[in-house]
């Protein structure tokens, strides 16, 4: 099986998504509302300084959309992802449900990968992936009867790494005309979303 931490070598800050690509997800639809503090642009830096960055907003009360950008040795090897995601309730732990909606074709088109974010305050989180040894094409039920198992025997994320990640701009959300509106409210003139690590290096920005 592969984990995303070793098809994006410059990234093993998606260990936000790592584990295995499945055909199914967790539960088939949203386990409840979706939570409005993890809406935001987030970012992590690895140890050589590198920031990915995360861009999370509501597609409605119950799914988020998730644009990820991850850096490369050069701007040329920059990623960028996208995912439609929702809770997944299993037993009293949540989980997010990730469906992949495009990707630089390491991560195949519709396939699900897995995620449990800890927040820690408004501001930081923490997420990892899922250690499971199902098979790519193992059924929404038996992947949840594995979640519970290794719940219940501690080893759902054993030897999983976690990443740390800061959010740098949060995004209101309103219901009140037809549609979502998102608008920034904190911070919102620091965020360039196509910028390169070196980039934001440079004097003057």
């Amino acid at each position: 099986m592969k984990f995303l931490a070793r098809i994006v070598p410059a990234a093993a800050l998606l260990v936000i998504l790592s584990g295995c690509f499945f055909d199914n997800p967790l539960t088939s639809g949203p386990s409840k509302s979706l939570n409005t503090w993890l809406l935001g642009v987030w970012e992590s830096k690895d140890d050589k300084g590198r920031v990915s960055r995360i861009r999370i907003t509501p597609i409605s009360s119950d799914r988020y959309a998730l644009s990820l950008a991850t850096p490369g040795k050069t701007p040329q090897d920059d990623r960028k992802y996208e995912f439609e995601a929702w809770p997944s309730r299993v037993g009293s732990s949540l989980f997010l449900s990730l469906r992949c909606l495009s990707s630089p074709g390491d991560i195949p088109t519709g396939a699900y990968v897995f995620t449990h974010i800890q927040l820690l305050d408004q501001n930081h989180a923490k997420a990892r992936g899922l250690q499971l040894d199902a098979t790519p094409a193992t059924s929404s039920f038996e992947l949840r009867k594995e979640v519970r198992r290794k719940l219940k025997d501690l080893s759902l994320y054993e030897n999983v790494p976690t990443a740390n990640w800061t959010r740098v701009a949060e995004i209101f959300w309103s219901t009140d005309g037809a549609d979502p509106v998102f608008t920034p409210i904190r911070n919102p003139g620091t965020i360039d979303w196509e910028a390169t690590p070196k980039e934001e290096a440079s004097p003057g920005r």
